[in-house]
């Protein structure tokens, strides 16, 4: 699927480059058929490399998001067998590796508790806990 997208976006990018360099000559300009091919390659390539970098940085971010929902799996998995955590209502939302808690907890020690252990998760940057405690 990849290659096809990438042979139909040059495909695109030297059609629009063929078409461009009999657009931008000037009248006292003549310019040959072989500059012509030589400018809609290097068009074609320019093209083709910006696609490239906005290509990659789409799969940067998807696999950002990605790891973030892996994160958030995690830390609500850990709640879960926490004898002290499990069954509270704490909300865990993740944002490039940063873990945001929200909710109540019964008491100071809950708070903390929770943070320590969002802070044991691989990939976690850092932990905004914003817990209440009821």
């Amino acid at each position: 699927m990849k290659n096809v997208s990438s042979i139909a976006a040059i495909t695109l990018a030297s059609s629009l480059a063929l078409l461009a360099t009999g657009c931008d000559r000037t009248p006292d300009e003549p310019t040959t058929a072989g500059e012509k091919m030589d400018n809609a390659v290097t068009d074609s390539r320019n093209a083709a490399s910006d696609m490239g970098d906005t290509l990659e940085r789409k799969a940067d971010q998807a696999g950002q998001a990605i790891d973030d929902a892996a994160i958030t799996t995690s830390v609500k998995g850990k709640y879960l067998v926490d004898d002290t955590l499990k069954g509270l209502e704490i909300s865990v939302d993740t944002v490039q590796g940063v873990v945001k808690l929200t909710g109540s907890v019964q008491s100071d020690s809950a708070k903390e508790l929770a943070t320590q252990i969002a802070q044991t998760v691989d990939g976690v940057v850092s932990v905004d806990n914003q817990l209440t405690v009821q």
